[in-house]
């Protein structure tokens, strides 16, 4: 046999070879659509083997989700959203995909979307229902949520991730499910550390609000929007709409349900100082209060978010001297 038929058969068995190492990459993505989805996922913060890099869990607050919930931002969960989207949809109405459609979930029995074929391992617990703490357990990591799932999502380590995702995920709802409180003995970062009132301002108040920025208190208020509206108008939520709350009686807002701890300051009105209090620390300032917001520990953030507060009335009050 001659040199040259040697080399047409070699390349022959090559061309063969090439050819059917493609075709099996080709069924593959075909047969197997929901392994695309996986490295999408992958990319949120979820470490390689499904297994949460070490001592991961430190950041953890030590009061669980409701002190999570407290500093969550919706817009950056709006974010962490996105990089689902390649399985999910979020709106109402919304299609299943790979995964079922997560609109108004909260609340809502597990393993209940219409039309979606679910594992065994969430059939199981169609019983139980998503509580802020078993959505927590399930996006930190659903194969030990449900050992089981179809689920190829590794899940999100980061504590802060998964709050503003939570958070986000509450907003997609015609009635957001109320949040959860937080013990009076949580701490974590949303307390003031011991001697963290020393930063104030000698002046009090008068000297905060003189360098605040109506701008940056605006950005505050967005983290707000969960739970409150300020515009002229606007409609209560889990918490009453906040248009013009300074020199107004504590308790006022019409048709809005306040705890007994705020209707007994009725009498009183929201000054400068008593806003300032509130924001500082909700619990200490009115015992009992539902509010679960665990409050800002900063001045220049109290400030700030006053000083945009002031500006939402038709007649802003004179600033404190």
């Amino acid at each position: 046999m001659s040199t040259l038929e040697i080399n047409k058969m070699v390349a022959a068995l090559l061309t063969v070879g090439v050819v059917a190492g493609f075709s099996a990459f080709l069924a593959g993505v075909i047969m197997h659509p929901h392994e695309l989805a996986e490295p999408s996922y992958s990319v949120a913060g979820a470490v390689s083997e499904d297994e949460p890099a070490e001592g991961a869990e430190a950041d953890a607050p030590a009061d669980g989700i409701a002190v999570m919930l407290a500093s969550a931002d919706e817009a950056a969960g709006g974010k962490v959203a996105k990089k689902c989207t390649s399985c999910h949809t979020f709106d109402q109405g919304g299609a299943n995909k790979v995964g079922p459609n997560l609109w108004n979930t909260l609340e809502q029995p597990i393993a209940d979307a219409e039309g979606f074929g679910y594992s065994d391992a969430l059939k199981g617990k169609a019983g139980d229902t998503w509580t802020y703490d078993s959505l927590n357990a399930f996006i930190e990591k659903p194969k030990d949520f449900a050992p089981g799932t179809k689920m190829t999502f590794a899940g999100l380590k980061k504590t802060e991730d998964r709050a503003n995702l939570i958070l986000y995920m509450r907003s997609m709802s015609d009635s957001p499910a109320p949040l959860p409180e937080a013990s009076a003995e949580a701490v974590s970062e949303n307390e003031p550390a011991e001697g963290a009132e020393a930063e104030a301002p000698a002046n009090d108040l008068a000297a905060m609000m003189a360098s605040a920025k109506e701008a940056d208190g605006e950005k505050l208020a967005k983290k707000c929007a969960a739970c409150h509206t300020f515009d002229k108008g606007g409609a209560n939520k889990v918490g009453p709409n906040l248009w013009s709350v300074l020199d107004r009686p504590i308790a006022s807002v019409e048709d809005y349900k306040y705890s007994d701890a705020l209707t007994g300051m009725a009498s009183d009105s929201w000054t400068y100082d008593s806003l300032n209090a509130f924001l500082e620390k909700p619990k200490d300032f009115a015992p009992g209060t539902k509010m679960t917001f665990a409050g800002l520990k900063k001045p220049e953030d109290r400030a700030n978010l006053i000083v945009y507060m002031r500006y939402m009335s038709d007649s802003p009050p004179p600033l404190p001297e």
